[in-house]
């Protein structure tokens, strides 16, 4: 057998061994969004600016899960330019329960946070049950 040939057939033979190593990685990737669950919580609209010093935050959320929720709290994560966050407040959306379809408004304030750029979204219930996003962020402060 020719040289050239040889080095072919090894340099196919290490494709496949590669692609058959990153099948189990794609598969364990696709298993863990699956174990995320679906989404409990539609933005429906979000508006985030600042005005004066304070940052002003305003926004409406869907229950789009198939079960009542109890009550709704939105915990808003301020990030720096890089993602790191620097700080987190906190909102009730709804103390009430929210049967699926159900909407809760929201609008409050927190002094500026200078370095702040984004923000991220995340929610439980009030009894402490943890909420998924559609769309977590972040979003941009205007």
């Amino acid at each position: 057998m020719r040289l050239g040939a040889v080095i072919g057939l090894v340099m196919v033979l290490g494709v496949m061994v590669l692609l058959v190593m990153a099948s189990p990685a794609a598969a364990q990737k696709t298993k863990k969004k699956k174990e995320r669950g679906a989404p409990d919580i539609q933005v429906v609209h979000l508006k985030i600016q600042r005005d004066g010093g304070n940052i002003i935050l305003e926004g409406k959320m869907k229950n789009i899960s198939e079960k009542p929720m109890k009550g709704m709290i939105v915990f808003f994560e301020f990030l720096e330019f890089n993602g790191k966050m620097i700080s987190r407040m906190t909102t009730q959306v709804s103390e009430a329960e929210l049967a699926p379809g159900e909407e809760g408004d929201f609008a409050t304030q927190t002094p500026d946070q200078v370095r702040a750029v984004s923000v991220r979204l995340d929610a439980e219930d009030t009894k402490g049950q943890y909420l998924l996003f559609d769309k977590p962020g972040p979003y941009t402060i205007d």
